[in-house]
């Protein structure tokens, strides 16, 4: 009989999900600031390589490229939730790093609240509501972080590989 599931991995695959929605509201709140760098970019580009034909299209590209970029992101960090979710130490570890990446993510991004930011930038500043889905994601993988770590975690992984090895035979399932 297969190890029971404890609360802590349910609450942190449930975490995660509004982890993935969250990061792409914060994602997209700053669309504008991400086209506006890359039209700089390629507008300098352009003038030093004498190719007008490198401005042509930016905002298009950039989008789906941040499209293809968030779809990538979210299929990955959905095989780790799922791999977590059946047990696997090496998935809830990956997962739990990435909780910690975000965590830190948050402090900077509060601590960027209050330092005063280039006003002499002409590119585009950020929305203010961006900081509401960027806040509650980074808190929302606080709370993961706490519950993949959490020994009752811990220990059904370590017993779904032990159940996991008792059920070969011949070194196969």
């Amino acid at each position: 009989m297969p190890p029971k599931r404890p609360e802590t991995i349910r609450l942190a695959v449930q975490l995660w999900f509004a982890v993935i929605v969250l990061q792409i509201a914060a994602t997209a709140s700053r669309f504008n600031v991400l086209k506006a760098s890359y039209e700089k970019q390629a507008r300098e580009l352009s003038d030093k390589m004498n190719e007008p034909s490198l401005t042509e299209n930016t905002g298009v590209t950039v989008l789906i490229g941040l499209i293809v970029i968030m779809v990538a992101l979210t299929a990955i960090a959905g095989l780790l939730m799922w791999f977590t979710y059946a047990g696997r130490t090496w998935a809830r570890l990956i997962l739990g790093w990435v909780s910690a990446f975000l965590t830190v993510e948050l402090v900077f991004a509060v601590i960027g609240l209050f330092v005063d930011s280039d006003a002499n930038s002409d590119l585009p500043t950020a929305p203010s509501w961006g900081m509401v889905p960027t806040i509650l994601g980074g808190v929302c993988a606080v709370g993961a972080l706490a519950a993949l770590m959490h020994r009752d975690s811990a220990t059904f992984c370590r017993e779904v590989a032990a159940y996991r090895s008792h059920n070969r035979q011949n070194g196969i399932r």
